[in-house]
């Protein structure tokens, strides 16, 4: 959950700043083509640059959130080192070896979790950490989707005069660019960590278990419907002008 909710702040502290400096820069220069006309901000331009801003992030959010909760019940179906990369135990006949006082009662095979075996050696997992991810991206993911949900119909409650063209334009792209880089870097990490994993050894596992694909793999089936759907969204636009 910490690295997820890490990951979260992480784009909204790099989204959020970006968002705000386009809008502005954007205000800036169509004030700037337009000398006669007063430079104002009025409460319904700033009510939905919030709507756009609040469904561009909770969207992203969403999908971070339900990429993990993919993970979590990957790992059901086709095992923990699918979704989890598993670190090897500590050895006690190595660990002897450095401390030769050590006694078999005081040492520990696992600073976090329960050793496992996978293959021929024994690797360290904490198994509340499936059941943990699940709850809390399922959570993450469908509180997300209905906060998206009501800003969304709050959008489409606009008039279309009062409608901001301009912002809807700008949301658009940004979403598409956004998911289209997603996808483009998900895809091919994905299909490289399952081939590398599906062909991968058990009895050669050294200090870790391959790369676990499941997180990049939801990733990519959450991130592509999203890439297509605003490529449609943008086309449209197009067709439009």
């Amino acid at each position: 959950m910490n690295d997820m909710m890490g990951f979260i702040i992480g784009i909204v502290f790099v989204i959020v700043p970006i968002a705000i400096v386009g809008t502005v820069v954007y205000m800036i220069v169509q004030s700037a083509k337009n000398k006669d006309a007063k430079f104002k901000i009025s409460a319904k331009t700033l009510f939905q640059i919030y709507l756009f801003l609040i469904s561009f992030l909770t969207l992203i959010i969403a999908v971070i959130g339900g990429a993990t909760a993919i993970k979590a019940a990957l790992s059901y179906q086709f095992g923990i080192p699918f979704s989890y990369t598993l670190y090897k135990a500590n050895d006690f006949t190595e660990a002897k070896m450095y401390d030769p006082y050590l006694a078999r009662e005081n040492f520990t095979p696992c600073y976090e979790g329960d050793p496992m075996v996978f293959g021929s050696n024994e690797y360290c997992f904490n198994t509340q950490l499936q059941k943990t991810d699940l709850i809390n991206g399922l959570t993450i993911f469908v509180s997300m989707v209905i906060l998206f949900a009501i800003h969304q119909f709050a959008i489409t409650r606009i008039k279309g005069k009062e409608k901001l063209q301009w912002l809807y334009k700008l949301y658009t792209f940004a979403s598409l660019i956004l998911y289209s880089i997603i996808g483009l870097v998900s895809i091919p990490t994905s299909i490289y960590q399952l081939t590398n994993f599906l062909l991968a050894e058990p009895e050669k596992y050294v200090q870790s278990t391959p790369e676990a694909p499941a997180m990049v793999l939801g990733v990519a089936i959450l991130s592509v419907p999203l890439w297509i759907y605003f490529l449609k969204k943008t086309s449209d636009i197009k067709e439009e002008d």
